[in-house]
């Protein structure tokens, strides 16, 4: 990953070619409904096996067949079999010899239970056909299930849309920690709506609203040439906004810290009117402050060298 600072990431979106009441009944004791983070050495060993699973089934050599069969075989289910085939449709039927290496750049838990798990995965992807090589980024959402003693994949979404989640009930050990992590989570999409608007009819109000969301190092990012940054947010003359049901997951909890992956549409009006979708996978670090999550650092996800 690379490590921008926050307003980069603005430009992008800006389309600027600078570089740079009632009393609730107590709830029963008992385990929380998602386990992802709760126990870190599980969610570690899950993220794991999808990680050589992904892997291994969305690289494929037109030149080793029988290993990428054999492959697909051993770690996606039937169904995802069919759906993974028709997603490298274009690929297996290429005239020429292809080589597809596929690899995991980060990745975190949506939700896990002993026997599913949703994970959010960036991936590599590096592509060699008549002596020409490409590179690019997909985005995807994976779910998984557990066969015995292996974790299989189950069905694969490309650039994925969230789903509501259940809050967590209140309680005490897990379940403080359960809570903990979910609202980091919402934290972090909060924080995100307000980062990935971009208003240039209303630069200072824009830039106000980043502010509010940021503390330490990113905000101090913010405020060193604040006065130019508005300007090149008013004379970039686009609007951006985030596009519903991105999809986030926590990957790391450590005492007022919290590290969110995050992968969000953006709809992105240029001077003309015209509308594009500009996607981007981010990691958000989060510090846990009275007034509630703020940003103190913002990563664009990038390809591997």
């Amino acid at each position: 990953m690379k490590r921008w600072a926050g307003f980069a990431v603005l430009l992008v979106l800006a389309g600027c070619t600078t570089t740079v009441s009632g009393t609730a009944r107590p709830e029963p004791a008992g385990p929380p409904s998602n386990f992802a983070l709760v126990n870190p050495a599980s969610t570690a060993s899950v993220l794991t096996s999808v990680k050589k699973a992904v892997e291994a089934v969305f690289s494929y050599d037109s030149a080793a067949l029988p290993a990428y069969e054999k492959a697909t075989a051993e770690n996606l289910t039937p169904a995802a079999r069919e759906e993974l085939a028709k997603l490298l449709t274009e690929v297996r039927n290429s005239a020429e010899p292809i080589k597809l290496v596929t690899r995991v750049i980060v990745s975190a838990a949506v939700e896990q239970t002993p026997d599913k798990a949703r994970v959010l995965t960036v991936l590599d992807q590096s592509s060699t056909r008549a002596g020409t090589t490409s590179k690019g980024l997909a985005s995807v959402l994976l779910a998984a299930v557990r066969e015995g003693d292996r974790w299989r994949i189950g069905e694969v979404t490309v650039n994925p849309a969230g789903s509501p989640l259940a809050p967590e009930k209140p309680g005490v050990g897990d379940r403080a920690i359960a809570r903990t992590r979910d609202s980091a989570r919402d934290g972090g999409l909060r924080v995100a709506e307000a980062l990935l608007s971009v208003n240039s009819a209303d630069p200072e109000g824009t830039f106000a609203r980043y502010e509010s969301v940021s503390t330490g190092q990113l905000l101090a990012q913010f405020q060193q040439g604040k006065a130019t940054q508005v300007s090149q947010i008013r004379a970039a003359g686009t609007k951006a906004a985030m596009a519903p049901n991105p999809v986030a997951a926590v990957m790391e909890l450590v005492d007022d810290k919290a590290s969110v992956l995050l992968y969000a549409a953006t709809d992105v009006t240029d001077p003309a009117g015209q509308v594009t979708k500009k996607y981007l996978p981010i990691v958000l670090r989060l510090q846990h402050l009275p007034e509630g999550w703020k940003a103190a650092g913002l990563e664009l996800v990038q390809p591997l060298p």
